[in-house]
C-alpha cells in the first residue's frame, strides 16, 4: 500500500486530453488543485508542488468490471457527467454557489447539459492527476484512502474532518433538482 500511496504522490500531470496519455490498466488516481479552488475544502499538501489532494479513486472497483484509469479519468470524471462521476457530484455540489451551476432531475440530479461543460472546463483549469497502476486496486483503496486523508472521498473516510460538510453540501445538491 505505502508504494500505491508514494506514487499518488509524484509527480503530477495536468489534465489528460488524449486516450494514450494515460494507462488502460487496473489502478488508483487521485486529484489535486491549488488550495482554495474550491471554497472551504482544504486538502492535503503535495510533497513537492503547491497543491492540495481532494479525491482518490480507483478503477475498476471490483473484479467483475472493465473499468480502467483510462476509462474512469478521461470518460467517467473529465468527460463524463455528474451522474457516472462521484468526484463530479461532489465538486458539483461544493463549487455550485460559486459557479451558478444549474441542476435538473433525471433519475438522479445531474447538472444542465451546458455547466457539465462548464464543470469539465473548470476540472481541465483547476486539476491536476498522479495515478499507480496497481491489479487489484480495491485491496488497497480503504488503506490509501486512510493514509493520505482526501478531503471529498465519502467511503472509507467517515473519520475525515470534512466529511460531513461534504456529505451535507452533496445532500443540498440532489435536492436541489428532486421532483
Amino acid at each position: 500500500m505505502d508504494d500505491v500511496a508514494d506514487r499518488l504522490l509524484s509527480t503530477l500531470v495536468p489534465l489528460p486530453t488524449a486516450a494514450g496519455e494515460v494507462p488502460a490498466e487496473p489502478g488508483l488516481y487521485a486529484w489535486w488543485a491549488p488550495a482554495g479552488a474550491v471554497p472551504g475544502i482544504p486538502g492535503p499538501a503535495h510533497p513537492t508542488v503547491a497543491l492540495e489532494l481532494l479525491y482518490v479513486g480507483i478503477a475498476p472497483s471490483r473484479t467483475t468490471s472493465r473499468a480502467s484509469l483510462r476509462s474512469r479519468v478521461l470518460g467517467n470524471h473529465a468527460g463524463g457527467n455528474t451522474g457516472s462521476s462521484t468526484l463530479r457530484r461532489s465538486l458539483a455540489a461544493l463549487l455550485t454557489d460559486s459557479q451558478g451551476y444549474r441542476t435538473r432531475w433525471t433519475s438522479r440530479t445531474v447538472l444542465e447539459p451546458a455547466d457539465e461543460q462548464r464543470l469539465s472546463a473548470w476540472m481541465r483549469e483547476h486539476l491536476s492527476l498522479t495515478w499507480a497502476v496497481h491489479p487489484a486496486p480495491w485491496d488497497v483503496e480503504a488503506a490509501v484512502i486512510e493514509r493520505l486523508t482526501p478531503p471529498l472521498n465519502q467511503a472509507d473516510n467517515r473519520a475525515h474532518p470534512l466529511y460531513a460538510v461534504v456529505r451535507e453540501a452533496r445532500a443540498r445538491w440532489t435536492a436541489s433538482a428532486r421532483p
